[in-house]
C-alpha cells in the first residue's frame, strides 16, 4: 500500500513539473485546476519536490539569435578545480562544470574567449555554436519500462533526411533593464516578482513588457528526477549526429529529464542515470552508432554543484 502511495504521489508530481514546462508562469490556482489537485496539495508537493531535489526549475537559457550568439567549450586544464573556483562571476561565461573523461572542463560563454591563455590550459577537445536547447518532458516510469521503449525505438529507426531545427533567427534588442530582469529570473522563473524588482530597481511595467517578448528570446526549461538528483549518476554526452529531433524522442523516454543543446552537426546532453544502469545506457549508445542514428560518442562524468 506504501508503495502504491509513493508512486501515485511521484505521478502526480511529474505532472506538475510538466504542466511548469509548458508555462513557467503559471499561478497556483491554475496548476491546481490543471492536474486535477487542490491548491493547498500542489502547494505542499512543490515545496516537497524543492526539498528532496525532485524538481528543477524553471529556468531560462538564450536562443541564438543574428546579433548574439553562445559557445560551447569542452576543454581540459591541469586543475579543473581551481579553473571552476576561478571562472566564478568571470565576465562573459553563462555556465561552467568539471567532468571526468576525455575532457575535464565545460564552459558556455556569451563571447569568444581565449582560453589558452588562462593558468593550467591544455587543451580544446571541441568548440561549438550554441544552438537551441531543450528539456523534454517526462512520464513517471520505471527504469525497466524506460528501457524497453528506447530498444524498442531504436529498432524502428531507420536513416533519412537530416533533422535540425527549423526557424529564421530574430535580433535581440533588450536594454539595460530586460538584460538586468533576464539575470535576475534566469535561474528561477518562479521568484516573487516584487522583492526582485526592488533588488534589481525595475519598474514592474516594464517587468510584464519584458515577460512577452520570452517566447521570442529564450526556452523555458523544468527538470524532474523522481529520486532527487543528487541520486544519479550525471553524464555528459558529445554526439555527432544529423538526426536532432530522433536523439531528443529516445532520451525523453528517460524517467528522468535530458538537457539537450544544439551545435550544428553534434548535440551536448546532459542526462542523469541511476549507477546500476550504466550497462544499459552503454548498450543504447551502442546501439545508436549501429543504427547510423549517431557518428560518434564521446561521454563524460559530470560533477554537479548544485
Amino acid at each position: 500500500m506504501a508503495r502504491f502511495s509513493q508512486v501515485r504521489e511521484l505521478e502526480e508530481y511529474s505532472k506538475i513539473a510538466g504542466q511548469l514546462g509548458e508555462n513557467p508562469f503559471l499561478c497556483m490556482k491554475k496548476l491546481a485546476h490543471k492536474v486535477g489537485l487542490a491548491r493547498k496539495t500542489v502547494s505542499t508537493y512543490l515545496e516537497s519536490m524543492y526539498t528532496q531535489n525532485i524538481l528543477v526549475g524553471p529556468w531560462m537559457s538564450l536562443k541564438p539569435h543574428t546579433n548574439y550568439r553562445e559557445y560551447v567549450y569542452l576543454m581540459n586544464f591541469s586543475d579543473p578545480f581551481c579553473v571552476f573556483k576561478g571562472f566564478k562571476g568571470f565576465p562573459g561565461i553563462v555556465y561552467h562544470a568539471v567532468t571526468i573523461g576525455l575532457w575535464n572542463t565545460v564552459i558556455i560563454t556569451d563571447r569568444l574567449l581565449d582560453f589558452s591563455q588562462f593558468s593550467g590550459f591544455e587543451s580544446v577537445v571541441y568548440l561549438g555554436i550554441k544552438g537551441h536547447s531543450f528539456t523534454p518532458e517526462v512520464k513517471y516510469t520505471t527504469w525497466d519500462e524506460s528501457w524497453k521503449k528506447v530498444y524498442a525505438q531504436l529498432d524502428q529507426f531507420t536513416p533519412g533526411e537530416p533533422e535540425y531545427t527549423n526557424g529564421n533567427l530574430t535580433s535581440l534588442d533588450w536594454g539595460e533593464d530586460q538584460w538586468k530582469l533576464f539575470n535576475a529570473f534566469r535561474l528561477n522563473m518562479r521568484q516573487k516578482v516584487t522583492p526582485v524588482l526592488k533588488g534589481i530597481d525595475v519598474q514592474y511595467e516594464t517587468y510584464t513588457k519584458w515577460k512577452k517578448t520570452l517566447q521570442n528570446h529564450c526556452t523555458a526549461h523544468t527538470e524532474f528526477y523522481p529520486r532527487g538528483y543528487k541520486e544519479y549518476t550525471n553524464y555528459c554526452l558529445l554526439l555527432a549526429t544529423e538526426y536532432h529531433q530522433s536523439v531528443t524522442s529516445l532520451f525523453s523516454l528517460f524517467p528522468t529529464t535530458p538537457v539537450i543543446i544544439e551545435m550544428g552537426d553534434h548535440l551536448l546532453v546532459f542526462v542523469k542515470v541511476p549507477s546500476d544502469t550504466y550497462r544499459n545506457m552503454i548498450m543504447m549508445l551502442f546501439n545508436m552508432i549501429r543504427r547510423g542514428m549517431v557518428r560518434k560518442i564521446n561521454y563524460t562524468e559530470l560533477y554537479d554543484y548544485r
